[in-house]
């Protein structure tokens, strides 16, 4: 058996019974060691050089070499931890054996070295996403509570003589007709809109009555100016 035909054997084996690549380095780890002793098959391999070149514990390496012979690549023996290293035999994987307890071997190596060993220990944490987004979407943003109007207290007719004061010659007069005009209409506009803010309305009857007073100055002025032309005139 050449260095070509078992690496071949490998992938062949791979293709059927997938294996983690702690498994496969482990198992051309073995390779190059049968290798460099001439492929003297079985060959004694102590686990302390396994640790050291490999970085790994001696718990993950019995983990490992258990999976590689369940496939059928390597047996091996057990050594004396005082007197002689771990027994290793490269095999050669036929046709038949590839396509033997198929299920069994996935099933146990998926679930295999990687969550057993603790060096190889990984997290996968995974939610349940429902769509076909590699990433669920992001919540949408909470809404927020709408803003809600305070209810219109009518005001007083002092609030109204309060806010007329000394802003029309007659404010006492138009605050009192400004308080009885809305209440009558129920605090409502001619349009029948309900009045937010009363102290607005109150503003716009000022301006209002401040330019009909206005107006009505300017035409008294017009006609005094006219009964003095036609009296100097006459």
């Amino acid at each position: 058996m050449t260095y070509i035909e078992l690496i071949n054997n490998f992938w062949n084996v791979r293709r059927i019974r997938p294996m983690t690549s702690y498994e496969a380095d482990f198992y051309f780890y073995l390779l190059k060691e049968c290798n460099s002793r001439n492929w003297t098959n079985p060959f004694e391999l102590p686990s302390r050089n396994i640790e050291y070149e490999l970085c790994i514990s001696r718990k993950t390496i019995c983990d490992l070499r258990n999976k590689l012979q369940q496939k059928g690549l390597i047996s091996f023996k057990e050594g004396n931890k005082r007197a002689n290293g771990a027994v290793y035999t490269v095999l050669y994987v036929s046709v038949g054996n590839i396509n033997g307890n198929v299920s069994g071997n996935i099933n146990g190596n998926i679930n295999g070295n990687v969550s057993g060993n603790p060096i190889y220990k990984t997290k996968n944490k995974t939610k349940n996403n429902n769509s076909n987004e590699l990433f669920p979407p992001d919540p949408p943003p909470p809404k927020l509570p709408g803003k809600t109007k305070p209810d219109f207290i009518p005001p007083t007719l002092e609030d109204i003589i309060a806010y007329f004061e000394g802003k029309l010659p007659d404010w006492e007069q138009q605050a009192e007709t400004f308080y009885n005009h809305f209440t009558s209409l129920g605090w409502r506009t001619a349009s029948g809109a309900k009045v937010e803010r009363w102290d607005s309305r109150a503003n716009l009857w000022i301006i209002e009555k401040k330019q009909s007073n206005g107006s009505a100055k300017q035409a008294n002025d017009v006609i005094d100016a006219d009964i003095i032309i036609r009296s100097t005139t006459g």
